[in-house]
């Protein structure tokens, strides 16, 4: 997750690099200085193993550095927004039409970031299933693979089908909202929900 390829002391916490696997090197990095060491030993001077210490038995690199990345990035930008609007509210204002629309499209970023931390999870053990004890190849099934692809296309259709509802739901909730705006059906303004 970190990209670190050597083993060193002061680590920098790397914002954005492209890892490469063949060259076993980070191109185009961002870092802060000593944070990695700092976050992960709790001192900035604190000594991380490199993936090369690890010989050939790691996950691949840039996919599992992207994902981490994505996952925490995703989560940062969830709290901000909804810091952003309780700070509105909390002033006693309605939320701005902008960070409407950005709530709007921050509907499905919980979403992305479980996914992405599933995907860390399941790819940052390769090759292990436990650690040190069981590889992945040990603990494959002996299920025919025709069986295992009708699972994964029922489990598919299955969230597929999920989140029409939930998109569906989203809309008819929407236009309803829409509708009883636009035909003289009372409403309450959300600057009238934080009054004492």
């Amino acid at each position: 997750m970190e990209g670190l390829w050597k083993t060193e002391r002061g680590a920098p916490l790397l914002l954005f690099a492209l890892p490469d696997d063949s060259e076993r090197a980070n191109h185009f990095e961002l870092g802060v200085p000593g944070m990695a060491s700092l976050i992960l030993m709790h001192d900035a001077d604190g000594e991380l193993r490199g993936i090369d210490a690890f010989g050939d038995k790691h996950p691949p690199v840039a996919p599992l550095f992207v994902a981490f990345r994505v996952m925490v990035g995703v989560g940062i930008l969830m709290l901000g927004v909804s810091w952003l609007g309780a700070w509105q509210m909390w002033r006693r204002r309605a939320p701005a039409a902008w960070l409407a629309r950005v709530l709007v499209a921050m509907t499905f970023a919980g979403w992305l970031a479980t996914v992405a931390g599933w995907y860390v999870t399941e790819v940052g053990r390769q090759p292990y299933l436990v650690y040190g004890v069981r590889t992945t190849a040990q603990a494959a099934s002996n299920v025919p693979a025709p069986v295992i692809a009708t699972t994964l296309a029922l489990y598919v259709a299955l969230y597929a089908a999920l989140a029409m509802a939930y998109v569906s739901v989203l809309f008819y909730l929407a236009r309803k909202a829409a509708y009883g705006k636009h035909q003289g059906v009372a409403s309450v303004h959300p600057s009238q929900f934080v009054q004492a």
